[in-house]
């Protein structure tokens, strides 16, 4: 009975004099379940302290649980250790909430929304485990950027039977595994929205599992008809698993004969904007744009890529020549000499400014010998 006491002191001397201190590292961005164990373990003892850490992913509003990881045993050296997921493999996950979407594997995304996030750290010691620390924070998980459709542009008349269909990859790439695309391609009917056409019609086209960013429509599919109105869309995977979609185009096949010509420099100005989705825009012979310079850049910094170029070839343009002012600036440049500009490309126009902000333009270029 003596030795039994003395043992429990000992033991309760030891747990007193140990302390691990758990510091999160949640940084903005958070999106997957590895992201959760960033942190600072601290351990204030002379000894090297045996354990494990485990991360409970609750409401933000409720504080009921929703995952529960729990990380192998380690060992905790005295002083300050940074940790991460994968010193801590393989970690058990178990869903507790059934109300919410997560992918099962180590890697997976975690559901957008509010958030607590408490990590605890239990000491091992003769069999026995105690939990000796916790820190809570809370996170938000933002929805990733989507896909984003590139050509054929939204409403745009195509004269090919058999169009490109192009896309951009949702951000950030380096957080998906096996990414992959599904396309859908339905005929728009009178009366209907372009996401019903998508939703509710019987798919002219399929195509899943697609690593590219660009494909042909094939000569084996259906043949789009001339004067009908067609409906598409990009669905990302990763593992198998929707990411998300872009938003719903559509385009019209026309005949070369059948589109109203247009006389070049008529064209007004199209401003640029601050969005990544920017509108679409003819550009015949000229390149006209409104940009309106609220940081008082004296300097261009812009880029302009060939989007009809699958390695989004970058423009060489100089302009040194053309000035910049506060304000309102109406560009107006004569590229019908330019070999640089093809007719019946697309292309991106990119502003760089000052603080940071991207202005945009797409345009598709037009020659006027070519243009009815």
């Amino acid at each position: 009975m003596r030795i039994l006491i003395t043992s429990v002191l000992l033991l309760y001397s030891f747990n007193a004099a140990t302390q691990v201190i758990v510091t999160p590292q949640l940084r903005p961005g958070i999106i997957q379940k590895q992201q959760l164990w960033d942190m600072v373990l601290s351990n204030t003892s002379a000894y090297t302290t045996p354990g494990h850490i485990e991360v409970v992913l609750g409401d933000a509003v409720n504080g009921h649980p929703i995952l529960v990881g729990v990380g192998r045993e380690m060992d905790v050296p005295p002083g300050i250790t940074q940790i991460n997921a994968s010193m801590l493999e393989p970690i058990q996950y178990t869903q507790v909430n059934g109300s919410y979407i997560i992918e099962p594997g180590p890697n997976g995304f975690l559901p957008l929304g509010n958030f607590s996030v408490c990590i605890s750290f239990f000491r091992h010691e003769h069999g026995l485990i105690f939990q000796v620390a916790e820190e809570c924070d809370f996170i938000e998980v933002e929805p990733l950027s989507p896909p984003q459709l590139v050509l054929p542009w939204n409403e745009s008349l195509e004269t090919q039977p058999n169009p490109t269909f192009s896309w951009l990859p949702p951000a950030p790439t380096g957080f998906f595994t096996n990414l992959t695309y599904d396309l859908d391609i339905a005929e728009l009917y009178e009366g209907q929205s372009a996401a019903d056409a998508i939703q509710q019609n019987i798919p002219l086209l399929h195509q899943s599992e697609l690593t590219a960013t660009a494909l042909l429509y094939p000569f084996s599919a259906p043949a789009l008809q001339y004067d009908r109105q067609y409906a598409w869309q990009i669905t990302a995977k990763s593992n198998g698993n929707t990411v998300s979609q872009t938003e719903v185009w559509t385009f019209t096949l026309k005949r070369e004969s059948d589109i109203p010509k247009i006389r070049t420099n008529n064209l007004p100005y199209t401003r640029l904007v601050k969005s990544d989705q920017p509108a679409y825009s003819l550009q015949v012979d000229f390149l006209k744009f409104e940009y309106f310079n609220e940081a008082g850049d004296s300097t261009w910094n812009i880029a302009i890529y060939d989007l009809d170029d699958r390695t989004l070839e970058r423009i060489a343009f100089s302009w040194d020549t053309i000035p910049i002012h506060m304000g309102q600036n109406l560009i107006n440049i004569d590229l019908s000499n330019n070999p640089s500009f093809e007719d019946k490309h697309f292309y991106l126009l990119e502003l760089a400014n000052s603080r940071n902000e991207k202005w945009r333009l797409r345009f598709e270029f037009r020659r006027e010998e070519g243009v009815e």
